[in-house]
């Protein structure tokens, strides 16, 4: 067993004490290791201070990146905002992130959606404390689509992405430049997040006491605040809520649009919030891309529903608007209830699931753009989307019991991995996500992640009628899918060829840091 095989399987708390310095190691490595990167970054997190609102500036925590070698395109900070730098990559391109973490606290970078070796994935064991460097190399290995990255600690991943740590990966391809998709000046990029805020511009988050752990990690505990408090308790149970919903950490931003094509990709960034989205003037959403890239054709929706972590690129057409118009995104209002509930004191966030919400208006401007009109197919499915019909089958409950959420009966520990929990390398299996209420009723919808490719959604069954059904663009190109109430989701994985321990988990993130997370090993 060599130096690295020992630490994974000790946990990270055995770096310490082996005497390895942490501020170097590891160095995560795949094809291409050791010759030039084609772009090589350094992804630092550290405190700032941004002006969000009319007054004091807000502290964040924030990723800022420099870029060492790449095109200078690669990196394209967001000025005025709490949102990282957006990255723009290419299938194929070898790439090396040094990620710095100068908080007082461990982080470690997800890379959400991106299908990677182990060590880069983001495994909380994985985490560095303040001061720390990490160095990832891989290949880029996705299709063209719309991607994330974000924090992953062990019970800090909600508090880190609630106060700013986020950002956007683009990765483009060949199959995709050859549609002529709108770029540049005629690519919106839209990152919903909700947050609270106090009276002096600072964000407000569950106090580090609500959100405990018991044993090893597991569960809520009996924190400080809990008792005096039990209305936050239950806020933090649900899933943290915002009273006010940002794009791009911009509160209700007004922006002047051509009248052309506009590609607008969406990114769910919120903590718990799911939205239902439309355009203000009744126009349908062209749907042409989900977490995973290009859909084969293009779906027309009157609306959305986008949970957290989600992803959607949609064309908008503004050719015809007549110069002085508004056309608004907004989330449709629906029923609390349809993302569930928890006891009978119902949804108690200043803002609760389903409020309708202006979110960003487009002032139509009297300059023109090109129209572009798409082919019928948009790409060539790829062998992955295929059914197989004699997939193995794994039955996966969604369960809240003494005040725990639980993936078949169980919570996070950070080496626990059990045998159906186990699979091997390319090959592929049929999960039945199936989210059952409590004896006493209770149950909440849960989007769940799993870390590595997309998979495809096969079907879902039960629940009853659901007002957030209806916008459900369900794909053979996901990483995050919605499971209501009540509801069975089949999905298909094809896993990845990378081997070694890696995570599926809901992406509620409270949820998340309570342990609602599980391991998966890939042999």
């Amino acid at each position: 067993m060599n130096r690295r095989d020992a630490i994974c399987l000790l946990g990270v708390p055995a770096i310490s004490a082996l005497g390895i310095d942490q501020r170097r190691w590891p160095r995560a490595g795949q094809r291409g290791a050791g010759r030039a990167p084609d772009v090589d970054l350094t992804l630092t997190a550290s405190p700032e201070e941004v002006s969000l609102l009319p007054g004091a500036p807000t502290r964040v925590w924030r990723y800022g990146a420099a870029l060492h070698r790449g095109p200078a395109s690669t990196v394209s900070p967001g000025p005025g905002t709490y949102l990282g730098p957006t990255l723009r990559v290419r299938r194929a391109q070898r790439i090396r992130v040094r990620f710095r973490n100068r908080l007082t606290e461990p982080s470690v970078v997800h890379w959400h959606g991106l299908d990677l070796p182990e060590a880069a994935d983001g495994h909380p064991r994985f985490a560095i404390d303040g001061g720390g460097e990490y160095v990832s190399e891989f290949e880029m290995a996705n299709r063209a689509g719309t991607y994330w990255y974000h924090p992953h600690p062990h019970m800090r991943t909600g508090a880190q992405v609630y106060h700013g740590l986020a950002g956007v990966v683009i990765v483009s391809d060949d199959e995709e430049d050859a549609l002529g998709l709108p770029s540049g000046d005629g690519e919106l990029i839209c990152v919903l997040q909700d947050r609270r805020f106090d009276t002096q511009n600072q964000l407000v988050y569950a106090r580090t006491g609500d959100v405990a752990v018991s044993g090893r990690g597991r569960g809520m505990g009996m924190g400080r605040g809990m008792g005096g408090d039990m209305a936050r308790m239950m806020e933090t149970v649900s899933g943290w809520l915002g009273d006010r919903v940002l794009v791009n950490g911009r509160l209700r931003p007004v922006v002047d649009v051509a009248r052309r094509t506009y590609r607008v990709r969406l990114l769910n960034g919120s903590n718990a919030r799911i939205y239902k989205l439309a355009w203000s003037d009744g126009s349908p959403l062209a749907v042409i891309g989900s977490d995973g890239g290009l859909l084969e054709r293009v779906r027309r929706v009157p609306m959305l529903t986008l949970a957290p972590a989600q992803r959607a690129d949609v064309l908008l057409e503004l050719s015809d608007h007549a110069p002085g118009s508004e056309v608004r995104l907004r989330t449709l209002a629906f029923p609390a209830d349809a993302a569930g509930r928890i006891g009978m004191m119902g949804d108690m966030s200043p803002l609760p699931q389903g409020a309708p919400i202006d979110l960003m208006t487009l002032r139509v401007t009297s300059t023109r753009g090109p129209r572009v009109r798409l082919p019928e197919r948009l790409c060539d499915p790829p062998a992955v989307w295929q059914l197989k019909a004699d997939a193995p089958v794994r039955r996966v409950p969604l369960t809240f019991m003494r005040m725990q959420w639980l993936l078949a009966g169980r919570t996070f520990d950070m080496l626990d991995v059990r045998p159906d929990e186990t699979v091997a390398a390319g090959s592929t299996h049929v999960w039945e996500l199936r989210n059952d209420p409590n004896p006493m009723g209770m149950a909440l919808a849960h989007p769940i992640h799993l870390h590595g490719p997309q998979f495809r959604v096969l079907s879902r069954s039960g629940g009853g009628a659901n007002a957030l059904r209806e916008g459900i663009v369900d794909t053979p190109a996901a990483d995050t899918v919605l499971v209501l109430p009540g509801e069975t989701v089949r999905i298909q994985v094809t896993f990845s060829r990378h081997q070694g321990l890696y995570l599926y988990h809901c992406h509620i993130l409270e949820h998340e840091d309570m342990g609602m997370m599980r391991n998966l090993r890939i042999t």
